[in-house]
């Protein structure tokens, strides 16, 4: 009897507290956070004898290192976008004269590593992972794949075969369709807008290959980058033994161009079979240099990035016409990026869906945000900034686009400042200069035959050819 009442006043007490604690809740909005606080981890320049700059982010928490060398390189040609990637793919598939492709990749498992190459529009990096003791092996395999490629028909055919496969496929996807238009629009006759067709595929040969290899190689412009649990006389030793006296070659890449006018302003539709329709509507921006490049991130994470956004709730939880919907705003180095915003629907409410999304547009763009919307927008951006660098391997690999970018290094810190100090009047004043809803281009793919209202009463429409040829 003595233990039962133990237990009922356990009880009893248990509910009081647990009232208390109701009926004195916080409201989550309510919740005071300190001021983000934030030391990256610390790197170190170093030079190699040829020139190359090295960058180096000590950690020795384990005894594991990353390295990452990087290259400036050439678009593809208009005729033959692919190359690039087929390069990159090639030279680590396909080994090396001293070591083929069957023996690399048994040497590189073996030591529980790896060894890969990435290639694109404007870079390439052959890159790796190890343990500390197996970095001068990992750096003397990059070195002879650079050397020594071996290029094989069989891998280079391989890779056509999976290229083009991947080209016929393409149009399966109407999410993808409206990604890929939009951007060709935006970038037209432009390296960032072109895609790979099976045309520019097939025209690609191992010839065209070894000339981009042996255009790409060279000192002007390299970065090599290293992290983890490494010193810095380590890795000045380690780099210059392998790295320290190569030359590459000597042709001037020619820098990104500069790009033209995007296509004009109107309705462009593609056919597909499809239940739902999908949206998408932008213009070009502005660079990373721009002064309001800041503010014009906070300005689009309150408009369209998460669920939060205010198109998500105008389009997805007031009105229900998308499960998906929201924005995107890039500022990039050396030109302009876009401002696209996006939402699938059902056939049934695109035409719908499509006013709505620009009359949510052209609001935040006359009035901007609230300041509840500013300041809560703000907090979560600052908040989460931090974690773009939570890992050494995150800051090197920044550390490394920054370089070969040619930005300051300590840009990361800058844009936190940056963010810290944004008031709502900026981003008031970037929505109203760089949002311009009645300049887009807008791209609709689906029936248009199923849609609630004609293509035709927002605009003149222009069909897309979307073949893959």
């Amino acid at each position: 009897m003595k233990n039962q009442s133990y237990l009922l006043l356990i009880i009893l007490s248990t509910i009081l507290v647990l009232s208390g604690c109701s009926s004195t809740s916080m409201n989550y909005r309510d919740i005071e956070v300190p001021p983000v606080e934030w030391s990256p981890p610390e790197f170190k320049e170093f030079d190699l004898p040829n020139g190359i700059a090295g960058l180096i982010v000590e950690d020795h928490e384990v005894p594991l290192v990353d390295f990452y060398l990087s290259f400036p390189s050439p678009s593809d040609p208009a005729d033959k976008v692919g190359l690039a990637s087929m390069t990159g793919w090639a030279l680590r598939n396909g080994g090396s004269v001293n070591i083929p492709a069957d023996s690399l990749n048994y040497l590189v498992e073996f030591k529980a590593a790896s060894i890969g190459v990435s290639a694109g529009q404007e870079q390439l990096q052959v890159y790796g992972f190890c343990l500390k003791d197996d970095l001068g092996l990992l750096l003397e395999i990059a070195r002879d794949l650079i050397d020594n490629p071996a290029y094989p028909e069989d891998k280079i055919e391989f890779r056509r075969s999976n290229m083009l496969e991947g080209i016929r496929r393409s149009n399966d996807n109407p999410r993808g369709i409206g990604s890929r238009e939009i951007y060709k629009l935006l970038y037209p006759d432009h390296p960032w807008g072109r895609e790979n067709s099976t045309t520019t595929v097939n025209a690609i040969s191992r010839d065209d290959i070894m000339n981009y290899h042996n255009q790409v190689f060279q000192t002007e412009g390299a970065v090599f980058g290293v992290v983890g649990d490494i010193t810095l006389e380590e890795a000045k030793e380690l780099t210059s033994k392998h790295f320290g006296d190569f030359k590459g070659g000597d042709v001037a890449i020619e820098p990104l161009p500069k790009a033209g006018e995007a296509a004009k302003p109107g309705i462009y539709y593609a056919y597909k079979d499809v239940t739902q329709a999908y949206v998408y509507a932008g213009h070009r921006t502005i660079t990373y240099d721009d002064p309001r490049s800041h503010a014009a991130q906070i300005m689009n994470y309150i408009l369209g990035s998460g669920m939060q956004s205010i198109l998500s709730k105008r389009i997805r939880v007031d009105e229900g016409l998308a499960y998906g919907t929201g924005s995107r705003f890039s500022a990039p180095v050396p030109i302009e990026g876009t401002f696209t915003a996006f939402a699938s629907t059902r056939l049934a409410e695109a035409g719908r869906t499509l006013g709505l999304m620009n009359e949510v547009i052209s609001d935040y763009a006359e009035n901007g945000p609230t300041q509840e919307q500013f300041d809560q927008a703000l907090k979560a951006y600052v908040n989460s900034y931090v974690w773009k660098y939570e890992s050494s391997e995150d800051m090197l690999y920044r550390l490394v686009y920054l370089k070969w970018r040619g930005l300051p290094l300590d840009s990361p810190q800058r844009d936190l400042e940056a963010y810290q100090n944004l008031t709502i009047e900026d981003v008031k004043q970037a929505a109203k200069e760089l949002l311009h809803p009645d300049n887009m281009i807008k791209v609709v793919v689906g029936d248009k035959d199923q849609l609630d209202q004609p293509l035709e009463s927002f605009g003149e429409v222009i069909e897309l050819d979307i073949s893959t040829e």
